[in-house]
């Protein structure tokens, strides 16, 4: 586990209501770092066990939803049960391929996703689902 977390990370905890010590800001650090920014519950489990932070699964989930509550990471609609996390806590866009699971992130203009839309309903009428998610205003902007 590491010994230290980037200031950074304990100032953004701290911004956001949440303790900028103990496993958060260890989870936080964690989940910045991984090169995947879409992780499932276990997937996270995982990571923490390898990088050492001694955490329940219970407490694990509890700080996933804290995180996720206070903007830092966002939960992403999928195509099964199963939670996904994004590392990624700016607003964007995503293209969930339904057959591989797979979750790619869009960070593309408005007028570049409405495009992308057009173009997928125009080749796949019947096989595109377009699902709009209304994001609660960030806490900190208020």
């Amino acid at each position: 586990m590491p010994h230290t977390v980037d200031a950074v990370f304990q100032d953004e905890l701290r911004r956001a209501g949440l303790p900028g010590r103990g496993a958060p800001a260890h989870l936080l650090a964690l989940l910045r770092e991984s090169p995947e920014t879409h992780l499932s519950l276990p997937e996270i489990a995982e990571l923490a066990a390898e990088a050492g932070l001694a955490v329940t699964a219970g407490d694990l989930a509890r700080h996933l939803e804290a995180l996720a509550d206070h903007g830092l990471i966002g939960r992403l609609p999928t195509t099964t049960s199963e939670l996904v996390y994004d590392t990624v806590p700016e607003p964007h866009s995503h293209i969930v391929y339904e057959g591989s699971g797979q979750v790619v992130d869009l960070h593309v203009s408005s007028e570049t996703l409405l495009l992308m839309v057009q173009d997928a309903l125009a080749r796949r009428p019947e096989g595109v689902e377009v699902i709009l998610r209304f994001r609660r205003p960030d806490p900190l902007s208020s």
